[in-house]
């Protein structure tokens, strides 16, 4: 740390922690020291230390956890939208990473009023729904439900470790667009045990609609995302 330097303390200190991360001396979901602590090593006020933390938090390199500390968030997938529509496991390979699923439920269900009003369909018409833990490097990510509509049956005859958007490509239906709904909720238990976190630990919502070229829905989706594993940049 130069006290004499034109960079400011708390992007030298930001600087210092983030080389700590990418050269391994600090690894993912390690707790890093206490603001008196990195104030008292590094000789800086709390002030600083406090700048220097919120600066690896913007870029992702640090998780502040509220009562408990700070942690080294080093595995987070980056979803980045950019005029173009990305699965979850072409997601994970532009990340370097490997996609897997858990697969929980296939299974037809008559359409709800939501997924109904989502895709499009009548509301005596079954979909088929899909639910699976959708995970980065083994490590869960999200929970997620499709529904699409009877006309994608044989979806539901096909590998679904793997992306559906792929699925559907290799039929013939190429996603093209898509909106996005998303919030905030709280895990219940049951979600908890399925994505490895404590009970409501908080979550990204996101509802999402697939359209094809014609802008015709061809399915729907609820994810439940750990928001320590994922972080979406949207360039406008």
């Amino acid at each position: 740390m130069n006290k004499n330097s034109i960079i400011p303390m708390y992007q030298q200190l930001a600087d210092t922690i983030k080389e700590q991360i990418l050269s391994g001396e600090l690894q993912d979901s390690d707790k890093l020291m206490t603001e008196a602590e990195l104030g008292e090593k590094y000789h800086v006020s709390r002030i600083t230390v406090r700048k220097a933390i919120n600066i690896l938090s913007e870029d992702g390199y640090v998780m502040k956890k509220q009562g408990i500390g700070t942690f080294v968030t080093t595995n987070k997938l980056n979803r980045v939208l950019k005029n173009k529509v990305l699965s979850f496991t072409e997601m994970c390979e532009a990340d370097g990473k490997k996609a897997s699923s858990e697969i929980l439920a296939v299974e037809w269900k008559k359409a709800d009023p939501k997924i109904c009003k989502r895709l499009k369909v009548g509301k005596d018409d079954v979909v088929l729904r899909i639910v699976r833990i959708r995970k980065s490097d083994d490590v869960p990510v999200m929970l997620e439900e499709t529904c699409l509509s009877n006309r994608y049956a044989y979806v539901a005859e096909e590998n679904l470790n793997g992306s559906i958007y792929s699925i559907l490509r290799s039929h013939g239906t190429e996603i093209a667009h898509a909106t996005k709904e998303v919030g905030i909720c709280y895990a219940t238990e049951h979600e908890a045990e399925l994505l490895d976190v404590a009970a409501k630990h908080p979550l990204l919502l996101h509802y999402d609609v697939a359209l094809d070229e014609k802008g015709n829905e061809v399915l729907c989706s609820k994810l439940l995302i750990n928001a320590e594993r994922y972080t979406l940049t949207i360039i406008m």
